[in-house]
Order: C-alpha cells, then sequence, then structure tokens
C-alpha cells in the first residue's frame, strides 16, 4: 500500500500525538522517523504504535547492547575487522539491500555480543541518515566463515531480544532473508535459532551452499556487490561507505538516552512496556 505525499502528514501528526501521551516515550523524534513506522506497517497505525513500543522497550532493557558503542573505540573497531556489512539502494526496484558477511576463518576474533552491538549502531546510523522508505528491505548473510564453534558463542538472553527487535519493533518491511555459503551443518546453527522466529519469518528464508547461483533466481546481478558475481562495487567498499556513516552520525549515536525510554517512568516500564520486551 502505497501512501501519497499529502497522506504522510496525517501518519505523522497521529503518532505524534500518541507519542505525546506516552511518559516513557522520548519526544524529540523526527517525522520521518515516525513516519517511517507507520510505513514499515503499511500505515496501520494501531501496529506501528506496537512496533514503536517494541523498538524502545527492548532498547530500554539492552544497556549491554547499547551503551559504550563508540565507532572510534577499540572493541568497535575491532569487530568491524571482522565482520563486513553492505547497505544499499537496489539498483533496480524501490528495496534496500542488508549485506552480513563474517571474515574471521576459526572464529578467534568473533564476539557476539560486539556483532549486535554493531548491528544496532549501524542500523540506528541508516534510520538517522536515510529518508528514502522503501517497499521492501531484503537481507542478505554470507556464513562463508561459519563453523560449529558459533553455536558457543551464541548468547540466548541477547538472541531472544535481538530476534524480537528484527521482527516486531524495526520500522522496515522484511521481505527475503538469503542465506549463502551455507555449509552442510548450517541445519545445527539454524535449528538453535530457529525458536525464536516467527512462523512468517521463516517462510523468507533461503539456503544457498557454496558455488551455488541459486540466489540469482531472487536477486539480479544488478543488485549484488561484485563478491558475488554483481555488477555493484565490492562489498568491501560498502562496508567503508557504513564507516563513513558511522562517524558522519557519531556524536548522536554516542549519547545513551538516544532513542531510549526515559528512565522517570519506571512504573510504565515495569508493567506492559518491560514485558514487551522479553515475552
Amino acid at each position: 500500500m502505497a501512501t501519497k505525499p499529502e497522506d504522510s502528514k496525517k501518519y505523522i501528526e497521529q503518532l505524534r500525538e500518541w507519542v505525546n501521551r506516552q511518559p516513557h516515550l522520548p519526544k524529540d523524534l523526527s517525522d520521518v522517523f515516525l513516519l517511517r513506522f507507520a510505513h514499515s506497517c503499511f500505515y496501520d497505525v494501531e501496529k506501528a504504535k506496537k512496533a514503536m513500543e517494541i523498538f524502545f522497550s527492548i532498547r530500554g532493557n539492552s544497556p549491554d547492547l547499547l551503551n559504550n558503542r563508540d565507532p572510534e573505540s577499540p572493541h568497535i573497531q575491532k569487530i568491524l575487522n571482522v565482520i563486513n556489512i553492505g547497505l544499499y539502494r537496489s539498483a533496480t526496484s524501490n528495496r534496500w539491500l542488508w549485506f552480513w558477511q563474517i571474515n574471521d576463518p576459526g572464529l578467534e576474533q568473533y564476539e557476539y555480543l560486539l556483532d549486535v552491538k554493531l548491528f544496532f549502531l549501524s542500523t540506528d546510523a541508516h534510520f538517522l541518515d536515510q529518508e528514502v522508505l522503501s517497499d521492501e528491505d531484503i537481507v542478505v548473510m554470507d556464513v562463508k566463515d561459519i563453523t560449529l564453534k558459533f553455536l558457543t558463542k551464541i548468547n540466548l538472553s541477547i538472541q531472544r531480544r535481538l530476534s524480537k527487535y528484527q521482527q516486531e519493533g524495526m520500522p522496515i518491511r522484511l521481505k527475503q532473508i538469503h542465506v549463502i555459503n551455507a555449509p552442510p551443518f548450517i541445519d545445527k546453527i539454524y535449528g538453535a535459532l530457529k525458536p525464536f522466529v516467527k512462523k512468517e519469518i521463516t517462510e523468507m528464508i533461503y539456503f544457498h551452499p557454496p558455488k551455488s547461483d541459486s540466489i540469482y533466481k531472487h536477486l539480479s546481478k544488478e543488485d549484488l556487490p561484485a563478491d558475488y558475481g554483481g555488477t555493484r562495487p565490492f562489498l568491501a567498499e560498502y562496508n567503508k561507505e557504513i564507516m563513513e556513516l558511522l562517524i558522519k552520525h557519531r556524536e548522536t549515536l554516542i549519547r545513551e538516552d538516544f532513542w531510549r525510554p526515559s528512565k522517570g517512568n519506571s512504573s510504565t516500564e515495569v508493567g506492559s512496556f518491560r514485558t514487551l520486551a522479553i515475552d
């Protein structure tokens, strides 16, 4: 469902009026940020409100993921050395592609907490910077360096919050998830994560073994980086762009109150608000 430019103001006003009545929600939210939630929920305002509650509640209950995340700090630089991220708009349609690649054979440097911290950091920077609202969002995960050791790295408390945030709170229109260079044992790793994945999300997931060209059934070469047989720049170039984006918005991203609920309304947080984050 598309929205006409004159409709946008209506949705923004409805959500801002609601936000202003919620003592726990931050009030310094931009128009495009509010519209992003309406858009991601196909302009169902009640669903947008629920998504915003989940978005803020999980952030309010996750200081381990949202504090101490200066992009210039050694620990963020460490994870940037083993995780490549690409985030760019399709050349052929109004959709965004989100690339994630682990580049750490043996998983000697990889830390799950830092990976998730980088996820929040990079997606926050994207939401701050980008005003284009996509019709679809597509995730591509290159797991060429994944081993069964990855199972020992997962923190289930973090995974539970992350999954809920990604599936129910994040203001995007997720349509496809592609796992490329998937090894034969990927079913064991997927099996450990599947309890946190909603059924409708599992139906979006496609696995592509090494040397397979099945990804081209879903994505054109015009939309893929050169690393994957496409005509776009190499993933490393997009990773550089992400780092530049983090530095551009660094002063906002390092604020510990950024897009976080008010700590002065504990009764709200302890009640239904906190429950949303952990159910």
